[in-house]
């Protein structure tokens, strides 16, 4: 038996260039995908694409082949750049056909058979734009006919943020490098225990989903998969998608819960026994794209659809409002492609669509329906998606749509569905999932949605008892007045709130008002706040809307607030408080686009009717509820909460926040009749997780912080450190154990709860940032820790000198014999040690190569302690001797006048055999090696200057007499270290 050797390169990315090419890619080399590419200033495989487009567009000439080539390299470096590449790999760009005189579109990828593409997989894809102050390195790149499409960062297994480096590396290169992801559409991140991906131009944590193409796969299995050559090319011809948010072109890919809605949905509407269907797909998780995706899918498929009509219908002005820019987007494309747009402005609109029997997209707002002739067209390629698909379809306006189009195929969209799945009734299965044995055609709950955190659990509290209604008091002014009601939206819940007088009356009561945004402002500023994080203030109504900012404008800034709520002609005699905050048009807008970024005012909206519902800002944690709710009502208003986020330093938000003024929470089965296996382990109550950290915290003090008596504080700590902590597994536990404390010390402190328990926390943060710092490459002992956390033990760590454990010591032997004097343990003086070699080698790359192999055996000598082989004073003994040598190879160079490089240079070729003979001068073939060099100082950009450069090294090694056989392998040796220098 071998022991497993974990590193970045062996575990992870050679095997997954295997794992592809068993499925279909082609191999190639580091230098054979750069030779393609002449050059590491260029992307393109100019030949294979030429070749591609003359075969699958045989009316191009050569020269016309070559300018669609030039035309797509000249493409920018940008989003809308990287659009256009997208175009062109759809066939949605067109060419003149010389022959013919017309504009024809130009293939550029065979979807239908696979293998008539030219499909390669290379490694350590390097680019180097000349523009550019420095280059940077793809660990692995897949190429579709000569285009990149896949850049794949891999990580160690090992490196517990493995995920986060690699989505900030990513990120580093659209800086530094955007010209590395110009054509790119996809990325992926593992490290071989799990497997991201995403797409380009978006890239950040949010935006980065697990793939989980069958449950339990091995990582040969996840890459296999994911580049299955006719599903990889189907995920870019169907899956990745262009949209606008906030004036911004940006940029999504579907997952895997979306593309089997989007396949159940097309097979129904092309089932002619079937006509209806519901898609139930949890708030948050991407519904509005799949709508849109499954109808440009049965848009485009004409000839299987008999050139359908495809009609969205949106239930209120909000979401038509969000769909908007989205569709402006698509109208431009799909009318590119031949797909004509149309959104019906009025009734009399809407009646001219089905009398022109108009074929395409239609986008309709539900109450457009009234009045609209029955049998206004009986085709069957009708297909009527409905956003938030409520019980308001089967009333009126449904029975409008219904009568409208009999033959149609309707399909409902939601994340909240009414009424059981069983029995008879007008609920949202009823009317959509009747046809279904469950219920509904597609189904991705709430449950689901946590676990691939594509969305977060709730947690909520509920405000001091002084603040709430009594249950008594809600039954019978909120949820008997409910039960009596359809309550499908905000809407129609206002209208049951305004019969709800003396509810109303409690909530808006002055003194009452006062005293929650008191309660508001104080959790704020201690809860929220310090977290970079943004709240909702949900109130009962728009006139407590108001006076909750007069409140809050007492309190905290004025621009750290700000009401959104609708407008009514008559506020301005009526309401005119209410008249008076109102924003216009233009500033709303501001203020959504504002609110969504951490980094800019307001940080709390006060709301009531607007934006709880369609409205995603990630940055929005706490939702302080002051308004009764129930069902899908109140799931669509808790989702605002629940979205995934990653703040600029890489902390992740864990969960939404809400705290619950009116009580609604203390009856939860009231306030949410769903079954509970939908919403069970969701929603739960903080003090689940205040249980939660006191248990970990006392079995952490006990595991942890328990030392020798008799020691100083100092020693006690090193002890432990270099103690407890020295093998990798007791780091990685400890660290796992830490941060699921830290976690939940960020979301409950401050609290009253948590008194006694500060300093034991304290404690083991100070030693979680100790053991971080002891055992990294650098230093920096709070960098790792959250905000609130950071913020407790700063003080107390310089107080206690926990810089210490991040010292850097110079790596020589006059370093080592003054530091063996000093106090302090062994291990503490070996890795400062180490940390001074990894630094060296950082800052002086020229050096590098001489360095690695010092550092290799330095390596060793941790090795050996961590696996307690050695002991610290034996460790630094053989460290020693290392630097001994290192020193003498210093003094070496020194004396021989050789430069970094050329030392280096003369170290490679130390090693090879063919130079043993004492009648080869390594020294003056180093010299000669970077004399040709200097000749060539773009060599590593222009492949004529590198093939030259490689040219040019033969003659030293043959006036030296060595075998000519023996100088391939040495130049690529000599090859390698130039690359590093």
């Amino acid at each position: 038996m071998t022991p497993i050797k974990i590193s970045e390169a062996k575990s992870v990315q050679f095997p997954m260039v295997k794992h592809a090419s068993a499925v279909g890619w082609e191999q190639l080399t580091p230098e054979e995908a750069e030779g393609m590419r002449r050059g590491r200033a260029n992307m393109l495989f100019p030949e294979v694409l030429e070749d591609k487009l003359r075969e699958f567009n045989p009316w191009l000439s050569e020269d016309q082949a070559r300018a669609i080539v030039e035309s797509i390299e000249a493409l920018p470096a940008t989003i809308e750049g990287n659009r256009e590449v997208l175009r062109w790999l759809r066939g949605e760009r067109q060419w003149n056909d010389e022959n013919e005189q017309r504009q024809r579109p130009v293939q550029v990828v065979e979807y239908g058979f696979p293998d008539q593409n030219a499909l390669q997989v290379t490694w350590e894809w390097r680019i180097e734009p000349p523009a550019r102050a420095k280059g940077n390195r793809a660990d692995v790149m897949f190429v579709v006919n000569g285009i990149p499409i896949t850049i794949v960062e891999h990580k160690n297994p090992k490196d517990r943020d493995a995920l986060t480096k690699a989505v900030t590396q990513l990120r580093r290169y659209e800086k530094e490098t955007p010209e590395l992801l110009t054509q790119a559409q996809l990325h992926n991140e593992t490290h071989l225990i799990d497997y991201w991906y995403g797409v380009t131009w978006n890239v950040n944590r949010r935006m980065l989903f697990k793939w989980k193409h069958t449950s339990d796969e091995s990582y040969r299995d996840a890459v296999q998969a994911f580049f299955e050559p006719s599903d990889f090319l189907r995920t870019l011809r169907e899956w990745v998608l262009f949209y606008v948010e906030d004036g911004e072109t940006r940029k999504s890919v579907l997952r895997e819960h979306q593309r089997g809605a989007v396949d159940a949905v097309v097979e129904r509407c092309a089932d002619s026994t079937k006509n209806r269907g519901l898609i139930w797909h949890t708030q948050g998780s991407g519904k509005t794209f799949t709508l849109l995706t499954a109808a440009q899918l049965i848009l485009s498929q004409k000839d299987r659809f008999k050139n359908a009509t495809v009609i969205l219908v949106v239930d209120r002005t909000e979401l038509e409002g969000q769909l908007k820019e989205w569709v402006d987007r698509l109208l431009g494309e799909m009318q590119a492609n031949d797909i004509p747009v149309r959104r019906a402005h009025s009734r009399d609109d809407l009646q001219d669509i089905f009398d022109s029997d108009f074929r395409g997209l239609v986008v309709s707002m539900i109450h457009k329906f009234e009045t609209i002739r029955k049998d206004s067209s009986d085709r069957d390629n009708i297909f009527v998606f409905i956003d938030e698909a409520h019980r308001s379809v089967a009333a009126d306006l449904g029975s409008y749509l219904m009568a409208a189009v009999p033959n149609s195929t309707i399909i409902g969209f939601t994340g909240t569905p009414v009424g059981g799945t069983q029995g008879g009734g007008s609920g949202s299965f009823q009317i959509f999932g009747a046809q279904d044995e469950k219920g509904y055609l597609h189904k991705y709950s709430i449950i689901e949605s946590i676990d691939d955190e594509t969305t977060l659990p709730i947690k909520y509290m509920l405000a001091p008892s002084t603040m709430s209604m009594e249950p008594e008091d809600l039954d019978e002014q909120f949820y008997a007045l409910a039960n009596d009601e359809d309550i499908t939206d905000v809407e129609e819940l206002n209208k049951v709130l305004q019969r709800a007088v003396g509810l109303r009356t409690f909530l808006g009561a002055d003194s009452r008002v006062k005293q929650v945004a008191e309660f508001v402002a104080n959790h704020f500023k201690e809860n929220v706040d310090p977290l970079g994080y943004k709240a909702f203030l949900v109130a009962v109504d728009r006139e407590t809307c108001a006076k909750y900012k007069r409140a809050l404008d007492d309190l905290l800034p004025p621009e750290w607030s700000e009401v959104v709520y609708s407008k009514n002609a008559n506020d301005v005699v009526e309401r005119p408080d209410v008249h008076d905050l109102q924003l216009s048009d233009d500033r709303e807008k501001e203020v959504r686009r504002q609110f969504k970024k951490a980094d800019q005012q307001p940080k709390i909206l006060i709301v009531t009717d607007k934006l709880l519902t369609g409205y995603d800002a990630p940055v929005l944690y706490a939702m302080y509820l002051d308004k009764p709710m129930r069902d899908h009502v109140l799931l669509q208003a808790l989702a605002r909460v629940n979205r995934p986020y990653v703040d600029s330093e890489g902390v992740q938000k864990k969960v939404g926040l809400v705290v619950d003024f009116v009580g609604i929470f203390k009856e939860l089965h009231k306030a949410l009749r769903f079954d509970s296996s939908d919403v069970e382990g969701a929603l739960e109550d903080l003090d689940v997780l205040l249980a939660d950290l006191l248990d970990k915290i006392d079995v952490a003090s006990t595991e942890y912080l328990q030392v020798e008596s008799g020691q100083g504080a100092d020693e006690q700590l090193e002890s432990l450190v270099y103690g407890k902590f020295l093998t990798e597994d007791a780091r990685k536990e400890f660290f796992d154990a830490y941060r699921d404390i830290e976690s939940l010390w960020e979301i409950l402190s401050p609290s009253a709860e948590l008194r006694d328990h500060i300093a034991t926390y304290k404690r083991l943060s100070v030693l979680y940032a100790a053991v971080r710092n002891a055992y990294s490459d650098v230093g920096g002992f709070t960098a790792d820790l959250e905000y609130k956390t950071k913020r407790l033990i700063e003080e107390s760590a310089t107080q206690e000198g926990l810089g210490r454990f991040s010292k850097v010591a110079t790596f020589d032997v006059q370093t080592l014999e003054a530091i063996g004097k000093d106090d302090g343990p062994p291990e503490e003086k070996v890795y400062n040690l180490l940390r001074g070699l990894r630094q060296e080698i950082e800052d002086n790359p020229a050096a590098a190569v001489v360095l690695q192999s010092i550092k290799e055996k330095a390596d060793c000598v941790i090795e050996n302690l961590e696996e307690r082989k050695v002991n610290g004073l034996a460790a630094l003994d053989e460290l020693k001797a290392i630097a001994e040598e290192k020193d003498r190879l210093r003094e070496f160079a020194k004396k021989a006048g050789l430069s970094d490089r050329a030392f280096g240079i003369y170290a490679a070729l130390s090693k090879e055999p063919a130079l043993e003979s004492s009648t080869v001068d390594i020294q003056w073939i180093a010299t000669t090696i970077e004399v040709a060099v200097d000749q060539f100082p773009h060599w590593k950009q222009n492949l004529d200057e590198r093939r030259r450069l490689r040219s040019g090294l033969y003659k030293p090694l043959l006036d030296n007499r060595v075998p000519a056989k023996a100088c391939n392998g040495i130049i690529e040796n000599v090859m390698n270290v130039l690359e590093k220098v």
